[in-house]
């Protein structure tokens, strides 16, 4: 195989397959941490598990790292307005 055939393979078989792979590991991770008693590091480790596998679905899957500059902008402004609803909800929860 030619390397100019390698290459135009790459991104369409491996890279969502190594992506597929990394998200069935982290779900593995996730399922084997919930049943470890890490007291206040659970809902740290969690979310960070949570994190990393979002973003490997917008940049592998949701194909972010070649998108424009305005679908990027809009991705942003929706984890903008997720943060800042989160920050309303805390916000009422600590006020009651």
């Amino acid at each position: 195989m030619s390397p100019s055939k390698r290459s135009a393979i790459w991104p369409i078989v491996c890279l969502p397959f190594i992506a597929w792979s990394a998200l069935c590991l982290l779900l593995g991770l996730t399922t084997t941490l919930a049943y470890v008693p890490m007291g206040v590091l659970n809902l740290a480790v969690g979310l960070a598990i949570a994190t990393t596998k979002a973003a490997i679905i917008a940049i592998v899957f949701m194909e972010l790292s070649k998108a424009s500059g305005v679908t990027r902008l809009a991705s942003l402004a929706g984890v903008f307005w997720l943060v800042f609803l989160f920050l309303l909800m805390f916000a009422d929860y600590f006020a009651r």
